[in-house]
């Protein structure tokens, strides 16, 4: 059975980590990160993105009840750190298509409250932002984007319109050291002040490291075909649902105190493997999962015209692949039933208008997590493959004459959402 995810994480770096966690010597800070890090901007190293979206609002220190206009499907743990701060979330949709904002929108719902702009390139997607960096000069308001589904490769001047990128390698996004994340900004005076406050916070102990380490070794061996189908049999037989436990599992911060276990320094463990994944990337896994997720886009639409979320995005390396479809349940059971964890509760959320603001609701970004089923696209799987999921899609759900529309889409209630790793 294919597992839903793979882990970018080898046996090698699981080595390493350990190796580490048990080295004698003194501390490694997280600046330690920076001096791999390669882009035109200055590098801010931290435990998480939500560590360093926390650290950014406490540096800005903006008036109450200010303004973020942020894409309509975000991560629940960005918009506790908003509204932590004391300041409103204010959504703005998303194309179907392309997972971008309109331009023309973005500028409809500033007002003189709004201060930031906080745009998620999603599911591995990139937009372009140059349109949405002039509107934001134009109003001085700062440019954040949250790149941290979208990790392709160190920035290098690629893309340094945003006045501030995050980057996270979390446990399950792309180049993983299980933790930590790299802030690229623009004025060197916030990253020094980011890297001041951050100083401030305890750190995380090599123990919590390694036994981060060897529970992610455990959930990268179950991962296999082989021993994901024999893990999925022990828990039916066992009576428990295999689905919630490994949610639960991977969790970045589970417990009740969020905004303690996010206030917090990487261990000197992370910060050493996190250098050593960056050091070593090659995007050789990116190139042969675009190219699987590009075959795989072409077959769904050629063979029962399902599309991809994002479909005419500029650049998209497939992080999760969502596949839009009519029945999401019954999709999700044909492809169980032909050997494949899909997933169909993503780990999104979509970003409710604020009470009494004119905005409106993000019908777009609603229907996307609605009518998402999350397909496995990885390394080593093959077109064969791709065929055998596009084939099993085609199967479970109802002919494409009977697809639903937008509006008839959202009457549906929002999944569940799973707190992520950023």
């Amino acid at each position: 059975m294919w597992a839903r995810k793979r882990f970018d994480l080898s046996w090698l770096d699981i080595g390493y980590g350990l190796l580490q966690c048990v080295r004698i010597g003194g501390s490694v800070e997280p600046h330690y990160v920076n001096q791999t890090w390669k882009d035109s901007r200055h590098p801010f190293t931290c435990l998480s993105v939500r560590t360093g979206f926390d650290l950014l609002l406490s540096a800005l220190n903006l008036p109450k009840n200010s303004e973020v206009i942020v894409s309509a499907l975000t991560i629940e743990g960005m918009l506790k750190i908003i509204e932590e701060h004391g300041l409103v979330a204010v959504p703005v949709d998303i194309e179907t298509d392309t997972l971008a904002p309109s331009v023309d929108q973005i500028e409809s719902l500033i007002t003189d409250k709004t201060k930031l702009i906080l745009i998620a390139h999603l599911f591995g997607s990139r937009i372009k932002l140059d349109a949405i960096a002039q509107i934001a000069q134009k109003h001085q308001l700062l440019l954040i984007e949250d790149c941290a589904q979208q990790f392709d490769g160190m920035p290098e001047g690629r893309q340094d319109v945003a006045d501030v990128s995050m980057y996270s390698f979390g446990p399950i996004k792309t180049a993983t050291a299980l933790g930590g994340a790299v802030f690229s900004v623009a004025q060197k005076e916030l990253a020094d002040q980011l890297t001041n406050l951050e100083s401030k916070y305890p750190k995380r102990s090599r123990s919590f490291f390694f036994r981060r380490l060897l529970k992610y070794s455990f959930l990268k061996f179950i991962s296999y075909r082989l021993t994901f189908a024999m893990f999925v049999g022990i828990m039916k037989l066992m009576g428990r649902d295999y689905n919630k436990l490994l949610k639960k599992s991977t969790r970045g911060f589970s417990g009740s105190d969020f905004f303690s276990l996010i206030r917090r320094r990487p261990s000197s463990p992370l910060v050493v493997l996190l250098a050593r994944k960056l050091q070593r990337f090659n995007g050789k896994s990116i190139t042969i999962q675009r190219k699987l997720g590009d075959y795989l886009k072409t077959t769904l639409n050629d063979q029962s015209g399902h599309q991809v979320a994002g479909n005419n995005a500029p650049s998209n390396h497939y992080w999760v692949f969502p596949t839009l479809v009519n029945d999401p349940a019954a999709v999700e059971l044909s492809l169980r039933a032909a050997g494949v964890d899909a997933d169909r509760r993503g780990s999104m959320v979509v970003v409710q208008p604020p009470e009494g603001h004119t905005c409106s609701y993000p019908e777009n970004a609603e229907y996307i997590l609605k009518s998402s089923v999350f397909l496995p696209v990885y390394k080593p799987m093959t077109k064969q493959t791709m065929d055998m999921l596009a084939a099993a899609v085609d199967m479970g759900d109802t002919p494409a004459d009977f697809m639903l529309t937008r509006a008839d889409a959202c009457v549906h209630s929002v999944p569940e959402s799973l707190a992520q790793d950023t």
